[in-house]
């Protein structure tokens, strides 16, 4: 079973895939352009299912870390983004502490020589100077095939920016595709305002299709590596408001837990309810949960939630 989760996270870095989970046994089926590549051991297709389009969560990758760069990083603590920084002042990290997220400091034409893994990468181009953001631009458009990218500059600048990388080979369609200047229109003007405007515009993009799901990558990793017995808890079902979305998940073993479905009242139940599954040997099963101030967990979000509890052995 932990090879499946090591599987399923190569698949999804090179991108978005369909799941079905049989909603009778918990097992699952992952396919692409409808063809069955991957699934759990008793999987096959099944009767009574619920399926979703799944990809991994945004890698934020940050050309530049000056004052916006550092404004998305401390408004990043609230969304939980993958952050990866780079940039060529040895002095920028001075300021403070950094320690949640990755930053290479190096000369951009290091930078720009290698080839970097990154996790569905969303790319942010703010360095200290024009020249250092064509560059980056250039490199991005050359090398990876990513659904945001975005640079800041007047209108001016991107022009110049894209007649100059046309005569260096990068297509006008891929250039259109852009997002420059940099975030959604709110007549922002501090770093602040434009860090706002430009985490509105990332949220924007890849909530844009209802259908797919975002997974965390370090899930993944964890259900890969973590060798307790332990109950998947997954939302596969949610009308109306509740504290996290469908496919929100967390692990929990005897002694700890791992992510989130929420917080608050239903995770304590979730917690609760998996932990007697570990106790009683019980393998699977579906739960309906109200989330309303009437309600026996007596929260006054207003929905439902079908949640997935799942051994995991």
């Amino acid at each position: 079973m932990r090879e499946y989760y090591g599987k399923l996270r190569e698949l999804l870095e090179k991108g978005a895939v369909k799941r079905i989970t049989d909603l009778k046994t918990g097992e699952e089926g992952i396919y692409k352009n409808e063809e069955l590549i991957l699934s759990t051991a008793g999987y096959s297709m099944p009767e009574l299912y619920t399926e979703e389009v799944i990809a991994l969560r945004p890698t934020l990758v940050l050309f530049g870390f000056g004052h916006i760069g550092k404004n998305i990083y401390k408004m990043d603590s609230l969304l939980d983004f993958p952050l990866v920084i780079f940039d060529d002042r040895k002095n920028i990290l001075e300021d403070g502490d950094y320690s949640n997220a990755e930053i290479i400091i190096d000369d951009f034409d290091n930078i720009f020589k290698k080839r970097y893994a990154f996790e569905n990468p969303y790319f942010l181009i703010f360095t200290h100077g024009h020249k250092a953001d064509e560059e980056a631009l250039y490199y991005v458009l050359k090398n990876y095939n990513s659904r945001y990218v975005g640079m800041i500059g007047s209108k001016k600048k991107i022009a110049l920016t894209y007649s100059n990388l046309e005569k260096r080979g990068i297509g006008r369609v891929l250039l259109e595709k852009v997002h420059a200047p940099i975030g959604i229109e709110i007549m922002a003007q501090s770093p602040a305002e434009i860090a706002v405007s430009i985490l509105a515009e990332i949220i924007k993009t890849y909530r844009e299709d209802k259908k797919q799901l975002a997974i965390d990558y370090s899930m993944l990793e964890y259900l890969e590596r973590e060798e307790e017995k332990l109950i998947l808890v997954r939302i596969i079902e949610k009308e109306g408001s509740g504290p996290r979305e469908k496919g929100a998940e967390m692990a929990v073993t005897e002694r700890d837990s791992f992510s989130t479905v929420g917080g608050g009242a239903i995770e304590m139940e979730c917690i609760k309810e998996a932990r007697k599954m570990l106790r009683c040997g019980e393998k699977f099963k579906v739960k309906d949960f109200v989330l309303e101030t009437e309600s026996p967990l007596a929260m006054a979000c207003g929905g439902n939630a079908k949640v997935l509890f799942k051994l995991l052995e």
